[in-house]
């Protein structure tokens, strides 16, 4: 006859995070996992990571806030490229779903990108002028470009 399982630490002072994640997984269920921003700024780079923090990651979802509409659409369009990105850092990221950020949010992602506390400038149309010519890694500015110019166009075609 089967056992039912029980849950004990394996030793007298295991953590109990370790206890209550063993127990999850024993009936198929995971803890949602936070991202340390150092490991956020290390997948997307210190630009990014000042203008999009991650959340939580459950269940294949990353879940980032966002500057503003405009940094959502940029991110969702380079969206293959960031999540190449950051599975190489975290992994088990399948998806990424972008929200806006409250006022203070990117607080510590702007301190560590060295951005003041003044309040980002509302984007330009030119994105030249929201990303500058040096401060993104070349294949990240370029995916970011692209993504602004169709943007900018699709805005063109509804007015």
């Amino acid at each position: 006859m089967h056992e039912p399982h029980h849950i004990v630490p394996r030793r007298r002072a295991e953590a109990l995070r370790a206890v209550l994640h063993r127990a999850l997984h024993a009936h198929g269920m995971r803890l949602p996992r936070r991202i340390a921003p150092s490991v956020w700024e290390s997948a997307v780079g210190r630009q990014i990571a000042a203008r999009a923090q991650p959340t939580v990651l459950a269940g294949g979802t990353l879940h980032v806030l966002v500057q503003d509409h405009r940094w959502r659409d940029q991110l969702d369009a380079a969206r293959v490229f960031l999540l190449e990105r950051i599975n190489r850092v975290v992994g088990g990221v399948r998806e990424l779903q972008f929200g806006l950020a409250h006022s203070g949010a990117l607080s510590e992602g702007r301190r560590r990108a060295g951005i003041g506390a003044v309040a980002m400038p509302e984007a330009l149309l030119e994105p030249r002028h929201v990303l500058g010519d040096a401060r993104l890694e070349p294949a990240l500015r370029e995916a970011l470009l692209r993504a602004a110019e169709a943007a900018s166009r699709r805005r063109a075609c509804v007015v």
